[in-house]
């Protein structure tokens, strides 16, 4: 939707109908560059309801890392923002629980639900779950983490007798990437791996439970940033989408593999792991990315031992080979992993913070991701209790008061531009149930262009406003949600459903000067940096006629020039973006 264009005599208006790029975030938290270290994560990942009932959530457990390590969690789904919480009843092995859980109604129902699915879910389909506005039987989860977890498992909630309880184990298994830096004549590498979950009991048989997974890579790779939620697609053909390629315009790979491990071999045996070949990073900052997918093992299994027999898949994608090319050997399509690595890690802000609760400790999180060195300050308000750690980028402690808390934190890093980021969260009285809500940030881009209002924390179902003011020298463009347009209006009113981070994107206006040469000649100036500026005249505004101005353009010094004499008539100059 184009603005409207307020014109004025030698005055310039812009609009800008293309995207205007947002703060980026990177999926990988890293801590330092050595040789041979495993880079874990979570990732993004769609996962198919198969428990045979409605869910309420979802827990992620991750073993022997602490909830600092905690980085981005995706947080558009149906459950909104994850409760993170750290358990040291070990202290040598602690665990992190990333709780996606549904809020209760007045009444004390359920707000929030996964649906059961009417039949199977095709992988292509698994897009549909980042939209909350649909309900047809999966979710689109994640988070990211530093350091090297030693297991990962994840579970969905179900009710319980009013109470959420871990429903069966989610099969979906978590790659992990190991990062070698350069060396002599060798390029850096990285290599990417995933290993089946643990299984939630011991198995009987000699081999664990089987499944498919399939791995889709780009054989080539660029240096275009990598965000959370850009991670969500299923790689459709549409080059313009924001998927696995990346912007990559080759043909994907596609491997399959059985998972499987068989426990009377070392490191499971040849199918209780899939690794990729190491890959050059023949420039060093290369972004690798990965698409995993996995499906039901439906072939036949060895009686004595449990081993899959039909270990290879045809080229339909659903029977075997061999023997069993007349047998199906791959079931439902339940889940898939969207991973990304790239070495140079990006600074950024995390997302959204965690509800909390009064009097309970709230699980340290890294607000800051960055591994060069960084300056960050904070403004607004905090729960008496809670304190940001301005040197760590941590906030921390015990919140001794309730109510809703917005603050803002700005960072300052090592080759980097400044970023700016609001949080709104809630710490919740003794005994008080929080409706289900959602929260909504702004930020101006660039942050010198303007001013932004509407930040809060917003009840589901209800209206938000939110509304851009540029400064001195600066127009406003658009509000971008993710990259994409979503208003060219100022003020933008919308209903809130989910949690909302909303660029308002401004450009600086050129100075169109004006020097008159004689009493019947002048020329018009403006700078050559901008090269999409297209000066348009009008020699009647009342009816805005608008048209290219048909003096020639020169270029003198960093300066366009367009001489006009002699001056005949009444005429208007604009600059637009056309």
């Amino acid at each position: 939707m184009k603005p409207s264009r307020n014109v004025y005599p030698f005055t310039l208006l812009i609009w800008h109908s293309s995207d205007v790029a947002t703060v980026g975030f990177l999926l990988l938290g890293i801590t330092s560059v050595r040789a041979s270290v495993a880079y874990g994560s979570i990732n993004n990942f769609d996962t198919v309801n198969d428990t045979g009932v409605e869910c309420h959530g979802f827990e992620i457990e991750i073993d022997d890392i602490h909830s600092a390590d905690i980085t981005y969690t995706y947080s558009w789904n149906h459950y909104g923002t994850p409760k993170i919480s750290e358990d040291n009843a070990d202290p040598l092995h602690p665990k992190v629980r990333v709780r996606y859980e549904s809020a209760r109604n007045p009444n004390g129902t359920w707000a929030a639900y996964t649906a059961i699915p009417s039949g199977p879910i095709a992988p292509t389909q698994g897009h549909q779950f980042t939209d909350p506005s649909v309900n047809f039987g999966g979710e689109h989860l994640g988070a990211g983490y530093r350091g090297t977890p030693s297991s990962v498992s994840y579970h969905w909630l179900i009710d319980s007798g009013g109470a959420l309880a871990l429903g069966p184990a989610v099969n979906i298994a978590t790659p992990t990437f190991t990062y070698n830096p350069p060396a002599a004549a060798v390029p850096a590498q990285v290599q990417a791996a995933i290993v089946p979950p643990p299984p939630p009991v011991p198995d009987p048989l000699e081999f664990g439970s089987a499944s498919w997974v399939k791995e889709i890579r780009t054989s080539t790779h660029n240096n275009n940033e990598v965000k959370l939620r850009d991670l969500v697609s299923e790689d459709p053909a549409n080059p313009n989408d924001k998927n696995l390629r990346n912007g990559e315009p080759d043909e994907v790979e596609v491997e399959w593999q059985i998972l499987q491990v068989d426990h009377n071999a070392a490191n499971g045996g040849a199918n209780g792991e899939l690794v990729g070949a190491p890959e050059n990073l023949n420039h060093g900052d290369e972004v690798i990315t990965r698409r995993y997918e996995f499906y039901k093992y439906a072939g036949p299994l060895d009686a004595e031992t449990g081993e899959a027999l039909g270990a290879s898949v045809g080229s339909d994608g659903i029977h075997g080979v061999g023997a069993y090319t007349n047998t199906v050997v791959v079931g439902d399509f339940f889940g898939s992993q969207m991973s990304a690595f790239d070495n140079e890690l990006q600074v950024g802000l995390i997302d959204h913070l965690p509800d909390g609760n009064i009097n309970a400790i709230y699980a340290t999180r890294a607000l800051v991701i960055a591994v060069v060195p960084f300056t960050a300050a904070s403004t607004g308000i905090l729960p008496t209790g809670l304190t940001f750690n301005e040197a760590t980028g941590e906030l921390s402690g015990m919140p001794t008061v309730s109510g809703v808390f917005t603050f803002n934190v700005r960072l300052v890093a090592t080759n980097s531009p400044a970023l700016m980021k609001t949080y709104t969260f809630a710490i919740a009285a003794a005994g008080e149930e929080l409706p289900p809500h959602s929260t909504v940030d702004t930020v101006a881009s660039p942050l010198t262009g303007g001013f932004t209002t509407g930040n809060g924390f917003y009840t589901n179902n209800t209206t938000a406003t939110v509304t851009a003011t540029p400064v001195a020298g600066f127009a406003f463009v658009n509000w971008t949600d993710n990259g994409k347009a979503i208003s060219s209006s100022a003020s933008y009113t919308f209903t809130n459903l989910v949690n909302r981070s909303l660029v308002a994107n401004f450009v600086s206006i050129p100075s169109l000067s004006l020097y008159l040469t004689s009493p019947s000649s002048l020329v018009l100036a403006w700078p050559t940096k901008d090269a999409n500026l297209v000066l348009q005249l009008s020699t009647n505004l009342g009816i805005t006629n608008w048209v290219s101005a048909p003096e020639p353009v020169t270029i003198v010094g960093t300066n366009n020039r367009v001489s006009i004499s002699p001056i005949v008539g009444d005429r208007f100059y604009r600059l637009i973006r056309p």
